[in-house]
């Protein structure tokens, strides 16, 4: 009997239910995508960057598992908001509380097995597909990076049922110490906090003093070299609650004092978030730092996909360089944006190759500048008269590179009178160096012409690079796994701070239920009650959003060193961030959406 009420009450609420499952499964699906990269030694020792990186991997699957236990509760929390009337109704119709507590149990252990066996299927899916997108956009490939991964499967596994295990004894304990009153009147007990300004004072400075040793602490990483990491996690976490302790408070206390918390339902408003304060301030710091580590990662791997390109446009004098160039590699020059284009005649005898100075002096060679004399991070060309360019220009490698053999030795190549070339025996080549406008615009049809040049000259595939191409793909083949891990966790950690958000704030909506019932009881207008809620929900948005963009403006100090110039991590970050707080503020609608359903009276949600 006890059974079919349960399964009926499930019933009942099986949008709850389905909402409730939806968020486990999500949180499993991120935890695993993570983990599968965290724990795969074979793909970390493949890359050479990703390897160096393995520390911060550490500390990220640390710092994951922390949010996923607070995250694992939030969703007890709702799940028990949902049940306790129930049980309540169990116990005072005459079932056992033994009997009650093992169907607990079960409840939270199954549900929690079910979510955390979707989740790792969903991971598997997603991280498939996802992997293969950005490795598409990104044009990388990244050794033994695959979407499934035992050990992964494994460690996600024994974390998420360990943990729903420890949920399932904690409610067991909670419902028997809890007597029966308790549990049908438990969400109309309110969290009233203690006003103690000075206290709050003294708090928000600490805090504040906190934040100000971590931000230092991440400018200065290449002082305290791994320290900083941990040094700055500790205290931007700690520095963040207090501040947010003390200043909720603080504002909901002025802003009391004032007449627009007499206008509409205001007061309300700021009621609601009164009696929740000491609960949304641990979910506002875990959702303001996962936000500050999501958009902080999008923008770093941004700013390597945006970057490249132009870093490797300061390394040469030119892009690709052409040897006898056929039909098809002329019609792919065509294609390209070019703002230089020349064409030499060369000689090559055993091991030196000859070119006519006439050649040389009506198309003087372009050198490229050092970075230090470009004010503006963009290179700068300049061309040297023909008998300075004998002794200095001619021995730079991007002259020397030209030759199609890569003979190996570096020799100087001689530039000879034209009569003197014209007696001249050996292999002839015609050879076109063309430099474009901005290599980012141009990428794929480059990929073609290199990848046509290298077929056509196999042996210098091995050799140094030719060109600012080539350097462009050596770039991208050791920063690219740091690019992918960008936006791989960056997406990750959206969804997980979105989850987290939406699940904190859902598991009010049991007892925001009668408060708007009652409202709408009293006759308050239906645009009044879902303006409140609009208000609330989006405060408790903005708060993490203005705290994480916060972070990442200092935290991006950091890899300052990592992006030497012409490279910036503050580059760009315009358009990343327009594009973040775009998908941030869907999830904010979806969020409304969905709590308009749980909460506003059936008649209110329709209209």
């Amino acid at each position: 009997m006890l059974t079919k009420l349960a399964l009926a009450g499930v019933k009942n609420r099986r949008r709850d239910y389905l909402v409730l499952l939806a968020g486990l499964t999500m949180s499993a699906a991120i935890f695993y995508m993570f983990a599968n990269l965290a724990t795969n030694q074979a793909f970390i020792k493949a890359n050479a960057v990703v390897k160096s990186a393995s520390v911060v991997f550490g500390f990220g699957a640390v710092l994951l598992a922390l949010i996923t236990i607070v995250y694992i509760m939030y969703a007890n929390s709702f799940l028990l908001s949902m049940r306790q009337h129930d049980y309540g109704l169990f116990m005072m119709l005459g079932a056992k509380r033994r009997r009650v507590g093992q169907l607990v149990f079960l409840e939270t252990l199954i549900l929690g097995t079910i979510a955390t066996a979707i989740g790792i299927v969903l991971g598997i899916v997603v991280s498939k597909l996802l992997v293969g997108f950005l490795l598409d956009q990104l044009g990388l490939h990244l050794a033994h990076l695959t979407s499934f991964y035992l050990p992964a499967i494994l460690f996600t596994a024994v974390l998420y049922i360990g943990l729903f295990i420890l949920a399932s004894l904690f409610n067991l304990t909670r419902l028997m110490r809890t007597t029966v009153q308790q549990l049908l009147h438990a969400d109309q007990q309110a969290n009233q906090p203690k006003s103690r300004p000075f206290r709050q004072f003294i708090l928000g400075l600490i805090g504040i003093g906190l934040l100000a040793v971590g931000y230092w602490a991440l400018a200065a990483i290449e002082q305290l070299q791994m320290t900083a990491i941990p040094l700055a996690l500790v205290t931007i976490t700690l520095g963040t609650y207090l501040l947010f302790h003390a200043a909720v408070l603080a504002v909901i206390r002025g802003l009391r004092r004032t007449t627009w918390a007499k206008k509409r339902l205001n007061g309300f408003l700021l009621g609601q978030l009164n009696f929740r304060v000491h609960d949304y301030t641990r979910m506002l710091t875990i959702v303001s730092l996962l936000f500050a580590m999501a958009l902080g990662a999008i923008t770093v791997g941004s700013g390597y996909h945006r970057q490249m390109p132009m870093t490797a446009d300061s390394l040469g004098a030119y892009t690709v360089a052409v040897h006898d160039a056929n039909a098809h590699q002329k019609r792919l020059i065509k294609q390209l944006h070019v703002a230089h284009q020349v064409t030499y005649t060369q000689k090559v005898q055993g091991k030196t190759t000859y070119y006519n100075a006439a050649e040389l002096k009506a198309q003087p060679f372009q050198l490229i500048k050092s970075m230090q004399s470009s004010a503006n991070g963009r290179p700068h060309f300049y061309t040297e008269p023909l008998a300075k360019f004998k002794t200095s220009g001619a021995t730079q490698l991007d002259f020397i590179m030209l030759n199609p053999n890569k003979l190996g030795d570096f020799a100087a190549p001689k530039i000879v009178s034209a009569t003197a070339f014209k007696q001249l025996k050996g292999a002839t080549y015609r050879v076109t160096t063309v430099r474009v406008k901005h290599m980012a615009d141009d990428l794929a049809v480059l990929k073609q012409l290199d990848r046509s040049e290298q077929r056509r000259f196999p042996q210098t595939a091995s050799q140094l690079t030719i060109g600012t191409y080539q350097s462009f793909e050596m770039m991208n083949g050791i920063f690219g796994g740091l690019e992918f891990i960008g936006y791989f966790l960056g997406i990750a950690f959206l969804a997980m701070l979105a989850s987290c958000l939406m699940f904190k704030i859902l598991s009010g909506a049991p007892g925001d239920l009668r408060r708007y019932a009652m409202l709408n009881k009293v006759g308050v207008r239906r645009g009044l009650m879902r303006g409140s809620l609009a208000k609330e929900i989006g405060i408790l948005f903005a708060i993490p959003g203005i705290m994480g963009v916060i972070d990442v403006l200092f935290g991006l100090q950091m890899f300052k060193p990592l992006m030497g110039k012409p490279m910036s991590p503050y580059l760009g970050i315009g358009t990343t961030f327009a594009i973040f707080i775009g998908l941030y503020v869907i999830y904010y609608v979806i969020t409304l959406g969905l709590y308009l359903n749980l909460v506003m009276p059936r008649d209110v949600a329709r209209d």
